[in-house]
């Protein structure tokens, strides 16, 4: 099959902000209150381009209908805030060939990710075979950064920014990331850029629809799958294309017809951005449990063990809200969504990373379990100690009480004339007292 003339290319990846959001307190706030509260400061500040996704703006998407079957709303919304750039049909030229950039989407969520995608218009000026085309985008990808990463790191600060003015909750997990780089392990790159996914888009005259079985295995050349059956079609509908793959993704419709119910590039920006992450809130665990399992030169403090504990207890608290808001997120995608879905679960060999997210939660929640039985102990050995002290108080006070009375009776003469019996009487008593008082100095005090 030759490719030539104009070609629609869709890119979309994910990319690390430097913070997440308290999801849990957005949600106790009313997350669509804070949600038009930092769109209207923002649009305040004349930046237009902001959005709510499924807001006032639909005709600014071709959006998964995120309505339940069972007539419900999702926990969240599918993204915090959107953003579209337009573009003066910004030109790339690019091995005789030209790219132009059409649109810019960016949207941000709550757990440390956003998602981009970029619209392309490629102008193919010679005829290639469908292996060449796509080996072109191949080597077209490594160029889109240098033109949008500027927009990621100026827009994701730009939100920072307008959060910390709201006193929104959010955690930044930079100094994680640095920290990481620093040990030469693996580290969070964040503001730019993580990887492509690349979608193409082909409309095909209505007499080629349905697509005959030799021009849509040609179509198939495409993509990559890792899947020994191969990538499937997710379409519902015979008239339409859908599928997504291992790095690229496929989608062919009839010509002036798009098919608005099949929304399989914002399917792989929801994919992107929970694969994103899982991987994320992976690394911070592990950094985390390194942490905490790190063996101990001296015994840690009743506080710096409150604090640990508080720590894990909130960390596990936002990774069980993370997947039960994915789940109902999927839950709630229209039929054709679902099925694009479970077709990159097995591309993406997602579960695992789900699964292996899980486990480092049930060690975390181990690890909150031995370190609750420590300051257990730390407060009864605390506690103990203050026993020892009274018992000390409880020696010393009758000998006060004798001298007291002995002053009374004005007995001091009689006891200084009989002092050399006394010492002999008294010495080896105070010698055990202080013996005791020393002993408990030493192991509990010094």
């Amino acid at each position: 099959m030759k490719i030539i003339g104009e070609q629609k290319v869709i890119f979309n990846g994910p990319f690390y902000t430097g913070f997440i959001l308290n999801t849990s307190n957005l949600m106790n706030q009313g997350y669509s209150l804070i949600q038009e509260k930092i769109l209207n400061l923002l649009s305040q500040k004349k930046n237009e381009s902001w959005f709510i996704e499924g807001g006032q703006e639909s005709g600014l998407l071709w959006d998964v209908e995120y309505t339940s079957i069972f007539g419900g709303k999702t926990m969240i919304p599918p993204s915090f805030l959107a953003k579209k750039i337009e573009l003066d049909d910004k030109i790339i030229e690019f091995e005789e060939n030209e790219f132009t950039i059409k649109k810019i989407y960016f949207f941000f969520h709550d757990y440390g990710v956003g998602v981009y995608r970029v619209v392309l218009k490629v102008d193919i000026k010679k005829s290639v075979e469908t292996k060449e085309y796509r080996e072109l985008i191949e080597r077209f990808s490594p160029l889109l950064p240098s033109y949008i990463n500027d927009y990621i790191k100026n827009d994701t600060l730009t939100l920072k920014n307008s959060l910390e003015e709201n006193d929104v909750a959010f955690d930044s997990y930079e100094e994680i990331s640095k920290e990481l780089e620093r040990k030469n392990s693996e580290f969070i790159p964040i503001r730019s850029s993580l990887w492509f996914h690349r979608v193409f888009e082909f409309k095909e005259d209505p007499k080629n629809i349905p697509v005959p079985e030799d021009l849509f295995l040609e179509y198939k050349r495409l993509l990559y799958s890792s899947q020994l059956d191969g990538p499937r079609n997710c379409a519902l509908e015979p008239e339409v294309i859908a599928i997504p793959a291992f790095g690229f993704s496929l989608f062919i419709y009839e010509k002036d017809n798009f098919p608005k119910d099949i929304a399989l590039n914002r399917v792989l920006e929801t994919a992107q951005y929970y694969y994103a992450s899982t991987s994320l809130l992976d690394t911070i665990m592990f950094s985390k449990l390194a942490d905490y399992s790190m063996k101990r030169t001296e015994p840690p403090k009743i506080k710096k063990l409150q604090t640990e504990l508080e720590e894990i207890r909130i960390l596990s608290d936002e990774l069980e809200l993370y997947l039960l808001i994915l789940k109902d997120i999927i839950i709630n995608l229209t039929p054709s969504s679902i099925l694009l879905w479970r077709n990159l679960e097995n591309e993406w060999y997602y579960q695992p990373m789900l699964d292996g997210l899980q486990q480092k939660n049930n060690l975390l929640n181990s690890k909150y379990g031995e370190l609750l039985d420590e300051l257990s102990e730390k407060r009864s050995e605390t506690l103990n100690r203050f026993v020892k002290i009274f018992t000390i108080f409880a020696i010393l006070g009758p000998l006060i009480e004798i001298y007291s009375f002995a002053k009374d009776e004005n007995l001091i003469p009689l006891i200084l004339e009989n002092l050399q019996l006394l010492l002999l009487i008294g010495i080896p008593i105070l010698g055990v007292i202080g013996a005791v008082a020393l002993y408990i100095g030493k192991k509990y005090f010094f």
